[in-house]
């Protein structure tokens, strides 16, 4: 109800009103990118583009279906980030529509040179809840498992074999992506054109959870 009346309120506005309210909304957003821009300085490509040796990959961790949002600030700001995705296709209303899907729903990599203000600008940015991290410290990625998904062709996980046997309950190992090596209990299984799984991994004695993943990424223990 609430977005119907804004909407509604929003048609009703004169031409004049319309381009004063789109010329303020770009004004704040334009503060909002400039402010991020500062705080993410020490996270930036231009840092590892400086010390290459010392850069290293981490896993964000952010609100669901904020993936893609998240990802384009921080590369608006000069990050270095991706969020693995696929193309798919929705039906809504009987319409076929092209999208994209996170693999692995809620988190995002990002590579950078590792500092306090590097972490801290990262984690104050809207819809970041923090880096995936154990007792020990933050999850360090494989930069080679990065490249794996930098690699991958349209389609290519319809491909992959899957283990149908896997079900709630079973133990699996990751066997792709930034979570390779971990093992991981499955909480739920469904089935589309393709199975899709959520998990709970225990990293370094820190539980945490994937709400959406591709079945063919598990190998079963």
């Amino acid at each position: 109800m609430g977005n119907l009346k804004r909407r509604r309120a929003f048609e009703a506005l004169s031409p004049e009103e319309t381009q004063a309210l789109a010329e303020r909304r770009k004004a704040r957003e334009g503060r909002v990118l400039k402010l991020a821009r500062a705080q993410l300085h020490a996270a930036s490509r231009e840092k590892v583009e400086a010390k290459p040796d010392s850069a290293r990959w981490y896993c964000l961790q952010v609100a669901s279906g904020h993936d893609f949002t998240v990802e384009k600030l921080l590369s608006d700001c000069g990050v270095e980030v991706l969020a693995p995705r696929e193309k798919v296709t929705l039906v809504r209303r009987g319409r076929k529509i092209a999208s994209e899907r996170a693999y692995f729903s809620g988190y995002l990599l990002t590579k950078i040179v590792p500092s306090p203000e590097a972490f801290e600008g990262l984690r104050r940015q809207k819809n970041v809840f923090g880096f995936v991290s154990g007792a020990h410290g933050y999850l360090v990625v494989n930069s080679e498992e990065v490249q794996k998904f930098q690699r991958l062709r349209p389609g290519a996980v319809s491909r992959m074999p899957t283990d149908k046997t896997i079900c709630e309950g079973s133990q699996a190992v990751i066997a792709y992506g930034p979570f390779a090596e971990l093992v991981c209990t499955v909480l739920a299984v469904k089935w589309s054109r393709e199975g899709r799984v959520r998990v709970r991994i225990v990293y370094d004695g820190n539980p945490f959870e994937i709400a959406d993943m591709p079945l063919a990424f598990l190998k079963k223990l």
